[in-house]
């Protein structure tokens, strides 16, 4: 099943492109499945050390293998990508081609999450780019190529480094193959540590984004398709977290503490950054471009800090940014349908007109400034708690960005629903109230019970946090 979920998109994609007219129900059908194979495969992962793995050997001349697996992580990455795809493609309003780009970037997705090979995972992490690329490109707006041009300026920056980190991580180890088991067992260490982790680092932090190589996000967001499926796919692809916490990190512990103080400081400097730039952002697309940015630092800090509360907390967040993010995005595209703008300012006070619109546009808010019982708010406290356990001034720092979330997001709210209303607009049609209710009621199972996800994570959690000697 692990592996018809994977390609299943793939294969729907492809046909979407080739016949465009098996339309909407066939994508949205697509991406349903493959939910429902990953909520079965998650479903049935139980306890301590659950998960599913696979292996065959591909190219015998390096040992390289095809191999999958997914451990409590992967599995509830796997959950996120899979319900955000399905939200988005039954949601936005886009040509029917658009649609097979996304579900054939969902298997770059899956496949991120799921390679237990590196140079596998390196072929998922750049195949990837290429329906993003794609969408921005022959999607976008007026400036679209100028952002793609810097998207895909910032990820060669890092693929190139990476791909020399990729083969020096297993041949300065002296691990047998390219298998995620072996290369952990023999880490590099000394001097090519240092090296090797930078190699990694460039190209994560692009993807995470971390401070200051975010610079591509604002205008790949800004300059993407009006309708929010670009925007919540690219949301997907802020892998660098998990990249480091399977990849980077345990294969070279020493090249991390080489830089974990410095990564510590740029974590919370961006998320506080990022967060004083959402305030003065003229759109919404903007203002979520860099919240999510400011997210991440905050997840970021938490997994720096090699403690097991965390690395949990960061894990989770990724997890939980993707839908509440994500859905936001698709729920200014719908906006944006009605209003013909993206601008923050221009329409007020729409909620007297589409009270339903309201509601659930408040309700993703609150998830993203971390109100309790939201899927926000486990992962912003797990994760300042253990960044608090290394470094307290840090994370007092970087908690005045969830403070500041909650400014730029209500003010933002505020001006285009709660004001004097200037524009008349249709409330949630039939389709968006059930998009609508399954975000909300997913908003809230994890929020409200976000031990399903934490139990079986924090055991992976723990295994990283003792290998940096942070402990439980």
């Amino acid at each position: 099943m692990m592996h018809v979920g994977l390609f299943l998109p793939l294969l729907a994609g492809i046909a979407l492109l080739i016949w465009p007219s098996l339309g909407r129900t066939f994508a949205v059908a697509a991406a349903g499945v493959t939910f429902l194979l990953a909520a079965w495969l998650f479903a049935g992962a139980q306890g301590e050390g659950a998960g599913y793995a696979s292996q065959t050997l591909l190219l015998e001349p390096i040992q390289m293998y095809y191999a999958l697996g997914l451990d409590g992580v992967g599995l509830m990455l796997w959950l996120a990508v899979s319900f955000t795809t399905l939200l988005a493609v039954y949601i936005a309003q886009v040509p029917i081609r658009m649609l097979g780009w996304a579900l054939l970037m969902e298997t770059g997705l899956l496949g991120i999450f799921a390679a237990a090979d590196l140079v596998l995972f390196y072929v998922f992490f750049e195949a990837t780019l290429i329906p993003a690329l794609l969408m921005l490109g022959l999607y976008g707006g007026r400036e679209r190529l100028k952002a793609a041009y810097t998207f895909a300026l910032f990820t060669l920056v890092g693929s190139l480094p990476m791909l020399a980190a990729v083969f020096a991580v297993r041949y300065l180890g002296g691990a047998p193959s390219f298998l995620h088991a072996d290369l952990a067992a023999n880490p590099v260490s000394g001097a090519a540590a240092t090296w090797v982790f930078l190699g990694f680092l460039v190209a994560f932090a692009v993807k995470t984004p971390l401070f200051p190589l975010h610079a591509w996000l604002p205008s790949f967001h800004a300059e993407n398709h009006p309708s929010g499926l670009a925007d919540a796919m690219g949301t997907l692809y802020k892998v660098g977290l998990f990249a480091f916490f399977k990849w980077a990190i345990p294969l070279a512990p020493e090249g991390f503490a080489q830089f974990q103080g410095l990564l510590l400081l740029l974590a919370a400097f961006g998320a506080i950054y990022a967060a004083w730039l959402a305030f003065a952002a003229r759109d919404w697309k903007r203002l979520l471009a860099y919240g999510g940015v400011s997210h991440m630092g905050l997840g970021a800090l938490g997994l720096f800090s090699g403690h097991a509360d965390g690395v949990t907390g960061a894990l989770f967040l990724l997890a939980a940014s993707m839908v509440y993010t994500g859905g936001l995005f698709l729920v200014v595209g719908r906006i944006a349908e009605r209003t013909e703008t993206l601008e923050i300012g221009p329409v007020r006070g729409i909620a007297k007109s589409a009270p339903a619109l309201s509601v659930l546009t408040m309700f993703l808010v609150m998830a993203m400034i971390g109100l309790p019982g939201l899927s926000g708010f486990p992962g912003e406290f797990m994760a300042l708690l253990g960044a608090w356990k290394a470094s307290p001034w840090l994370t007092f720092v970087a908690f005045t960005a969830v403070i500041a979330a909650a400014a730029y997001a209500l003010t933002a709210y505020q001006a285009l629903f709660q004001e004097s209303p200037n524009r008349t607009v249709p409330d949630l049609t039939p389709r968006e109230w059930v998009f609508g209710v399954a975000v909300v009621a997913s908003t809230l199972l994890v929020g409200l019970y976000p031990k399903m996800f934490t139990e079986l994570i924090h055991p992976v959690s723990e295994a990283l946090a003792k290998l940096l000697g942070g402990g439980a």
